[in-house]
């Protein structure tokens, strides 16, 4: 059996060795880390992913109904002023967005776990511990950080409009830049929950902090998010490949030029299955970005502060603790 040896995090590393870190802590840590997202996230996730799979397929089926019916316009008011279709949209929205909120907590704090016994034998419990206390600073972060893009969208609008209304070209101008510095602020913020739960600060002083973390540093912090949310939604999408198959297969009875067929009973279970798996594999996989976030933290951390080689250099001539036996997987 290898041996487990824990992934230093408080590191500098450079672009690849970050996301060689992201998924060697993913090998060290999958079954753990997916037990601890299916029991606390599942819940939520499951059934946000089941009405957010339902919606995505209804939305195709009217859309073939409102074919077969040749453009009826009492069939689109029907479908837009059906108070079942404004619940189910209500509830996807808030179960998918509690369901984020807890994998980035539950992600967060398996990293304090992790980092804090220098094991991958870690519990449910122990997670679900961590994240009941500080479900509330997550909730409270994600609303604080909606707000704060809210009130940037709306004076980058004034600002443009107040722009335009002088001339047509500064108008152009200054709504690039502006929608540049939106761009920019996007991307500083996204170290605000792992800033949260490492520094223990408030939510101004992390956004503070997060800006002096990125500064100088922006492209990689882009460029690594980028390449991990692209590696997310491509192992994703995937699973979205039988809903095309089946999609197209229900189309093709329109190939003549008649109208298209009602989808079955099993043509329709079918889609929502694996639409609905496809949204439950997408949460699951967002853990990605959130472990390449997190190193990226780490990395700017140590390169603008060397905290971790000052722990080893206070570490000097004390013996290690020895480390439990870890699962290899």
């Amino acid at each position: 059996m290898q041996t487990f040896v824990p992934i230093e995090f408080q590191q500098a590393r450079d672009f690849s060795k970050k996301l060689n870190a992201t998924f060697e802590f993913i090998k060290q840590n999958i079954k753990p880390l997916t037990r601890c997202l299916l029991y606390i996230a599942g819940p939520p996730m499951l059934i946000g992913s089941i009405l957010a799979g339902k919606l995505y397929t209804g939305y195709f089926d009217f859309v073939m109904g409102f074919s077969r019916n040749q453009g009826n316009p009492e069939m689109m008011v029907d479908y837009l002023t059906s108070p079942i279709l404004w619940i189910q949209i209500a509830g996807a929205i808030l179960l998918m967005l509690a369901s984020f909120v807890v994998i980035v907590s539950v992600v967060n704090n398996y990293m304090l776990e992790y980092e804090a016994t220098k094991s991958n034998n870690i519990t449910v419990e122990a997670i679900w511990e961590r994240v009941r206390n500080t479900l509330p600073m997550y909730f409270g972060t994600t609303l604080l950080y909606w707000l704060l893009l809210m009130a940037g969208y709306i004076l980058i609008v004034l600002i443009i409009a107040g722009a335009g209304f002088l001339s047509v070209f500064l108008g152009v101008i200054v709504g690039i830049v502006t929608v540049l510095a939106f761009i920019y602020m996007l991307v500083a913020l996204s170290l605000i929950f792992v800033v949260r739960t490492w520094e223990k600060t408030s939510f101004f002083e992390a956004v503070s902090r997060c800006f002096t973390l990125v500064k100088d540093k922006w492209w990689s912090t882009f460029g690594l998010l980028l390449v991990a949310s692209i590696i997310q939604s491509t192992i994703a999408s995937a699973f979205l490949i039988p809903w095309y198959i089946n999609f197209f297969i229900s189309m093709m009875h329109s190939l003549e030029g008649g109208p298209v067929a009602e989808p079955s009973f099993i043509s329709e279970l079918i889609n929502n299955v694996f639409m609905t798996l496809y949204f439950i594999v997408s949460f699951l996989l967002y853990a990605i970005p959130l472990l390449a976030l997190a190193f990226q933290y780490f990395n700017l951390v140590e390169l603008k502060e060397a905290k971790g080689l000052l722990t080893k250099i206070e570490t000097i001539g004390q013996t290690p603790a020895s480390q439990p036996k870890d699962e290899q997987y």
